[in-house]
């Protein structure tokens, strides 16, 4: 039987796990960072992951082997080649940490910050700056009560996320982006 999903939709049902494994790791990098008693002054931690392991030898051949995806994660900085034009900092917001994994055929970007606003205010903000860079809203502003917003370009291939959580007057945000290498540049 044929599933009815369709392939942009699994595109972007897969997508949106990579953006929500992207903001898993910056939350862990800046929960890290926090109860870390290391030393304080070091503002960036980056890792490669190793190559997993295979339980079938691959053949000794240029063409078997594939590219490894590589990370890097900063803590209140934001990691070399991050696409600030695409995933720009609101005014005011104070960085907490910052990643990239860049794969083959799209690489993910995410930042969590903080900012003295309401979260409508923060929502409206990246509504707005990812719209005009050709980003379309999807429906639907808060999952399980937390606002959150999905925008795609690309017929699918980009998409772009924000999550908010408000203690107080602060908004703690997390920007995610699955995008093509040409965003990168």
């Amino acid at each position: 039987m044929r599933n009815s999903t369709s392939r942009p939709e699994r595109t972007l049902q897969l997508t949106r796990r990579h953006l929500m494994a992207a903001a898993a790791s910056s939350a862990v990098v800046l929960l890290a960072a926090c109860s870390s008693p290391s030393n304080p002054n070091a503002p960036t931690a980056s890792a490669t992951p190793a190559p997993r392991a295979s339980s079938t030898p691959a053949p000794a051949t240029a063409s078997a082997v594939a590219p490894t995806p590589s990370a890097q994660s900063a803590v209140k900085t934001l990691v070399a080649g991050f696409p600030t034009t695409v995933l720009p900092l609101m005014s005011g917001a104070t960085l907490q940490a910052s990643s990239i994994e860049h794969s083959t055929p799209v690489s993910v970007a995410s930042l969590t910050a903080s900012v003295n606003a309401p979260s409508a205010d923060v929502l409206a903000y990246y509504s707005k700056a990812f719209t005009d860079q050709g980003f379309s809203a999807q429906p639907g502003d808060a999952v399980d009560g937390v606002p959150t917003k999905t925008f795609v370009r690309a017929q699918g291939q980009e998409i772009a996320t924000v999550l908010i959580v408000q203690t107080g007057s602060t908004a703690t945000f997390t920007l995610g982006a699955t995008l093509l290498p040409t965003s990168f540049k």
